[in-house]
């Protein structure tokens, strides 16, 4: 007997529909399932809806389940990976970069996921610490308190992080370092950095390379900036990259696409990879160059 934790967002009615189908098959399997649902507070409007999980444990359990589009699937993660769960994403998003099933495949790719007849994908994750005071800012704490590079509060993720301009039509100013050693001041919109896997999103728009989810770096790439330059910087996995906020303005921290809070002058970012990778499960079907067709529009049409 198996325990899946399935996490779904009900503000997609196909979604629970599918939650209502797969919970008694898993039973009559001889599965046990364990439900998570996000809060449809902010139903009809157009995001994901907020939500605490942060008391969530996925301690025990054999598979984590996503059941929406990308942005289920990111609230999913920070609890499996404090949980070492590897996590299959079911696609009901427009894109769905992270996520390989369709709808219609789940009893199919559960029944392969739990016969052991998959592929577990180690996917490279970030560690993301700030040294100094944090302003958080509202909905859940997705934070990790365990596990972390120095031992204390930390976020993991898996697309990536930035931290970027608060006032409109003006810069923020942001120094960063390698292991300590200065290296560039931007004067720009934000600074991110990009795991491989996340390469295909924010990394793109911004101009960064595409780069392959079997490598073990991390890409730093500036958003907009103003007389500097523009080129991305990859990084690899034993270095630790920093932002510290300078100027007279503020910045805001944004991990997987989720404000996490608002940063003074003076207050420094780390990111370096993550103690352990996060882990995706595979069917196979769908290696980095179908990824890149899919990203692109190579195949002719956009995928929605």
């Amino acid at each position: 007997m198996a325990t899946v934790a399935i996490l779904c967002n009900p503000v997609r009615a196909e979604a629970r529909r599918l939650l209502d189908e797969v919970e008694p098959w898993l039973a009559s399997e001889g599965h046990e399932t364990r439900v998570l649902l996000l809060p449809d507070a902010d139903r009809g409007s157009g995001r994901v809806p907020g939500g605490d999980l942060s008391g969530a444990d996925l301690s025990g359990a054999d598979l984590a389940v996503s059941l929406g589009g990308d942005g289920t699937f990111l609230r999913m993660v920070p609890l499996a990976y404090a949980a070492s769960v590897p996590v299959l994403g079911v696609n009901f998003g427009r894109l769905g970069y992270l996520l390989e099933v369709e709808p219609s495949r789940l009893r199919h790719a559960l029944a392969r996921a739990l016969a052991g007849q998959v592929t577990v994908e180690e996917r490279t994750a970030l560690a993301v610490t700030v040294d100094g005071a944090l302003e958080p800012a509202a909905g859940d704490d997705r934070s990790l308190s365990e596990g972390g590079p120095a031992g204390g509060r930390w976020w993991v993720a898996v697309n990536e992080m930035v931290v970027e301009k608060t006032v409109p039509g003006h810069m923020v100013h942001l120094e960063t370092a390698v292991d300590g050693e200065p290296v560039l001041t931007y004067h720009a919109d934000g600074v991110l950095v990009a795991t491989p896997t996340g390469s295909t999103a924010y990394n793109l728009s911004a101009g960064g390379p595409l780069v392959s989810t079997r490598l073990k770096v991390m890409v730093l790439t500036p958003v907009a900036p103003h007389l500097t330059i523009d080129r991305s910087l990859v990084l690899p996995a034993e270095q630790v990259f920093s932002i510290t906020v300078s100027g007279g303005r503020p910045a805001v921290l944004v991990v997987d696409g989720r404000e996490v809070g608002r940063l003074s002058p003076g207050v420094r970012v780390e990111c370096r990879v993550a103690p352990h990778p996060v882990r995706f499960v595979s069917l196979g079907e769908r290696g980095f160059p179908a990824l890149l067709r899919r990203t692109l529009s190579l195949d002719g049409h956009a995928e929605h």
